[in-house]
């Protein structure tokens, strides 16, 4: 996503998304960008971006520690950074990195929901507050991350 390009609201004024950038602690996986989580998973401008960035941070820790095995099979196959991993590619981002990109975003908007309703009721944010919207969220960052490991979208489990 381009992160230079200015969003219009819907009163046709630029929204003041913060541009900072995020640095993972895993130097296999790519550093963020404040605003492109803002831009892509239309986090509203008026929150704070320390407490946007903080979930980012929350949401990059749990996922880390979720794709540790995944690290290590393609360090293991030569790749030193996810953006080495061959696979599709668009506008210069790999697959693998668009993946982790969604995992982490959208384990973070989840996480944020809880806090819409109290940056005001100026601009409402219809359908981001509901406990379906966040389970939504949490089930699409497992199902990429179940598609990241290796694992098929259902699976059966025996006792």
């Amino acid at each position: 996503m381009d992160v230079g390009t200015p969003t219009l609201g819907f009163s046709g004024r630029p929204i003041d998304y913060q541009d900072i950038p995020i640095t993972n602690g895993v130097a296999f996986w790519p550093n963020l960008n404040l605003k492109e989580f803002q831009q892509s998973r239309s986090i509203p401008p008026d929150l704070p971006a320390t407490t946007a960035g903080r979930a980012v941070l929350a949401a990059i820790a749990e996922i880390n520690a979720d794709l540790a095995a995944v690290v290590s099979l393609h360090q293991s196959k030569g790749h030193d950074q996810a953006k080495d991993v061959p696979g599709a590619q668009m506008d210069g981002e790999n697959q693998l990195t668009a993946q982790y990109k969604k995992a982490v975003y959208a384990r973070a908007k989840a996480d944020l929901l809880g806090e819409f309703p109290t940056i005001g009721r100026r601009e409402t944010h219809p359908g981001q507050e509901s406990a379906e919207t966040r389970d939504t969220l949490l089930a699409e960052a497992a199902t990429v991350l179940r598609n990241m490991q290796g694992f098929r979208r259902v699976g059966i489990y025996q006792v």
